[in-house]
């Protein structure tokens, strides 16, 4: 009786585990949410950038850990450029139920526009 116990309660924790599993609609979500959230700490310290916008996410692997791109714009005084953001490392947190970790690569981002902005 106590070794069914122990088979029934592995099973349910191995049922449980396998349907938390991250799908690729609450990445995104969870990605855009995230970095709009996060937009007016990085414009306070791009003082070339007057705003960002994020415009779409695109995922292209759909698998833990999820990697994609951020296609955003950017703008300053009457110019704006479309700038890609990678994103990468994309995955539900094992500590925090319903948590979902990432990072995100603004530097390269802004290394980008810089460049287009000075026409290299």
């Amino acid at each position: 009786m106590k070794k069914l116990f122990i088979l029934l309660a592995v099973a349910a924790v191995a049922l449980t585990a396998c349907n938390n599993k991250l799908t690729v609609e609450q990445a995104e979500a969870a990605v855009i949410q995230g970095e709009k959230e996060r937009l007016p700490l990085l414009l306070q310290n791009m003082v070339f950038v007057d705003d960002i916008t994020i415009d779409s996410i695109h995922l292209n692997v759909t698998e833990e850990p999820m990697q994609g791109f951020l296609y955003t714009t950017w703008k300053s005084g009457k110019s704006s450029e479309p700038i890609i953001v990678q994103v990468d490392s994309i995955r539900s947190d094992a500590n925090r139920k319903d948590y979902v970790q990432w990072q995100s690569h603004w530097d390269d981002a802004a290394r980008a526009y810089f460049m287009k902005s000075l026409g290299l």
